[in-house]
């Protein structure tokens, strides 16, 4: 009787040796994956902040050049802030561009509102051609699906969507890359 008691706690170790041996791995498979996941998304997060600084490079580029060809004073100073404040997610450099033109047209300078009018429409284009590039290409996303997200998350969360669509492309990009290495069983 003793004997067989003691196969019996043996066989009921073994099994709970194995059992917790099962959950370890699903365990180190989520954390893998998790690892993986996050991983991926901040290299995407990083690559999105380089093309937002690219993106503002661009545009104080094309504001000096404009401001200087219109000969505003301190131009490079002020194509610089605008640059900046085009950085901030949703704002843009609509806030600046856009009410200095409408207080020059005010004043009666029209020269130089349409001129900073012009400006800003140049911007914007240039801008909303070069975002899905330079995007796509720092997260490893084709400049289309890029678009296509921020459209979508624009439509469903209101401007900040802009930024969102980014984002969300990141972490789908990032959980499709670990999907696939998962079927490729690398446990």
């Amino acid at each position: 009787m003793n004997e067989s008691f003691s196969r019996l706690i043996f066989l009921f170790d073994i099994h709970c040796i194995i059992e917790e041996q099962e959950r370890w791995l699903a365990m180190n498979k989520f954390n893998y994956y998790l690892h993986e996941i996050s991983k991926s998304v901040s290299t995407g997060i990083i690559g999105y902040l380089k093309a937002t600084l690219k993106l503002s490079l661009l545009g104080f580029i094309i504001l000096s050049v404009g401001l200087w060809f219109f000969h505003v004073k301190w131009w490079f100073v002020i194509a610089f802030l605008i640059a900046v404040v085009d950085m901030l997610p949703v704002v843009g450099s609509g806030i600046v561009m856009i009410p200095w033109a409408l207080i020059q047209l005010l004043l009666g300078n029209t020269t130089i509102a349409w001129q900073l009018g012009v400006l800003y429409i140049i911007l914007v284009v240039v801008r909303q051609i070069a975002e899905p590039i330079f995007t796509g290409k720092a997260i490893g996303v084709r400049p289309l699906y890029t678009f296509l997200a921020s459209i979508v998350c624009i439509m469903i969360f209101g401007p900040i969507g802009a930024v969102l669509g980014a984002i969300v492309t990141i972490i789908l990009k990032s959980i499709f890359e670990v999907r696939r290495y998962q079927d490729r069983n690398v446990f």
